[in-house]
């Protein structure tokens, strides 16, 4: 065989060999956040009678437990924070606190003052449209986000 076709055939091999292992690293690393992958499933209600403080702008909700099966909610069951930012847009978050190591602190209905939410362990804060700590001097990771779509009068989160 001449060098140019062995050298062509041994670069296609490393390519397809790169390739392939990219793809499962990619697959395995997808989720890199410091909050482990947890399924979520809720629907929250809107109509009246309904988690009626999603109803304004700015007014966020903690959430322990799943609707309609009751299973508890994000990281180790900590809940999830839901709130409304405008008209159409709404963010829900993890209430698990990123900025303590061991991931078992966490913020509750308390812990929330408009679209801020503060840790009760670290005191840090939180922004609840980015999702990310304020006055922040180190990197801190942001909260962790959870897809959240509005359908007819009910808010649904799947993760």
């Amino acid at each position: 065989m001449e060098p140019k076709v062995v050298i062509f055939f041994v670069h296609v091999f490393w390519v397809l060999i790169n390739l392939g292992c990219s793809g499962k690293i990619s697959e395995k690393w997808a989720d890199k956040h410091i909050v482990p992958y947890t399924p979520v499933y809720t629907q929250i209600d809107l109509r009246i009678g309904g988690e009626s403080q999603l109803q304004v702008p700015g007014q966020p909700i903690y959430l322990k437990n799943s609707q309609p099966d009751g299973a508890p909610l994000g990281y180790n069951g900590h809940g999830i924070i839901v709130i409304r930012l405008n008209d159409t847009e709404f963010s829900c978050w993890d209430a698990t606190c990123t900025n303590c190591q061991d991931l078992t602190s966490y913020m509750t209905s308390r812990d929330l003052s408009g679209e801020i939410a503060t840790c009760p362990i670290c005191g840090k804060e939180f922004s609840l449209r980015y999702g990310s700590a304020l006055n922040a001097t180190e990197k801190i990771y942001p909260l962790k986000s959870y897809p959240i779509l509005k359908q007819g009068n009910r808010l649904i989160v799947r993760y």
